[in-house]
């Protein structure tokens, strides 16, 4: 009945548009997939195959598993691996803890200079971050962070303006009754925040964690410039390294690196993903 009914209020207008939409939709889709899909497949080919056929063709043997081992024998991936979680999580922790802790501070209470701190966020977040590589790198330098992991953990964690800017839009619809409570009963500032701010944070919590992940495990341009040794490098500069010495025989080597690297990303949303969305639109909303 209500299909029938829909179907009665869908005019030609309407139902081209429709039509549009989700053909701009399903190509839109083939493009993001199509990438993937044929790395996966070049994976299995052998070095012969990759050189005659074309890309979209079929592997001859899907049990072929050789290149998979060529690539996690030939590159250091466990280090890659390794450096790429040690800077998430530690950034990620960072991000949280300080940036939750500032958006409560900046949002609860009136100071002199608040209006310039949260004028000053939005003319960084104005500025596009290739412009300020260089003294940045400068930065670095001086501080003797180039070459090590700990360089891209600081910036990460250290210039996240838009981490922060999503804590405090969600922290603005909290209700302030809720702090003048705790203070009646005799809780401090940091017992608010800890207690009672930070669980009820969550959403915007989880949101930035999604959003920060997905940057930080994809980032090439800081990885490049901050840690280029074997032993520093994250999981992009281990492509980009892989690529440089890889031949057109051994391009499926490197379609089967790419597939171990898209792996994990791919697993975990699979896993996650209703806490993914959930996060993400809770956030959406309360912000």
């Amino acid at each position: 009945m209500n299909i029938a009914k829909r179907m009665r209020r869908l005019t030609p207008r309407k139902l081209f548009w429709n039509s549009v939409h989700y053909a701009v939709l399903t190509f839109a889709s083939i493009l993001v997939v199509a990438p993937l899909l044929i790395a996966f497949i070049s994976s299995f080919k052998t070095p012969l195959e990759m050189l005659r056929g074309e890309k979209t063709d079929l592997p001859d043997n899907w049990n072929n598993l050789q290149n998979y081992a060529d690539f996690l024998e030939g590159q250091p991936v466990g280090i890659a691996f390794y450096n790429t979680m040690f800077v998430i999580l530690v950034s990620l922790f960072i991000v949280t803890m300080v940036g939750t802790m500032a958006a409560y501070v900046i949002d609860r209470f009136r100071f002199p200079g608040r209006r310039l701190i949260l004028l000053l966020y939005v003319i960084v977040m104005a500025v596009p971050a290739i412009t300020t590589q260089v003294s940045l790198y400068q930065v670095m330098l001086s501080l003797n962070l180039v070459n090590s992991k700990w360089a891209l953990i600081v910036l990460y964690s250290g210039a996240d303006i838009v981490s922060l800017y999503i804590f405090i839009v969600f922290l603005g619809s909290i209700s302030r009754e809720i702090d003048e409570s705790a203070r009646i009963e005799g809780a401090s500032y940091f017992q608010i925040y800890w207690k009672i701010i930070l669980p009820l944070m969550t959403p915007a919590i989880s949101t930035v964690v999604i959003l920060r992940t997905i940057h930080m495990y994809n980032d090439f341009i800081l990885p490049y410039l901050y840690t280029p040794r074997a032993d520093q490098s994250t999981v992009s500069m281990l492509l980009f390294k892989a690529s440089g010495m890889m031949s057109s025989s051994t391009e499926a080597i490197l379609m089967a690196g790419i597939v171990i690297v898209i792996a994990p990303t791919l697993i975990a949303f699979f896993v996650l993903q209703r806490q993914i969305v959930s996060g993400m639109m809770r956030g959406a909303v309360k912000g």
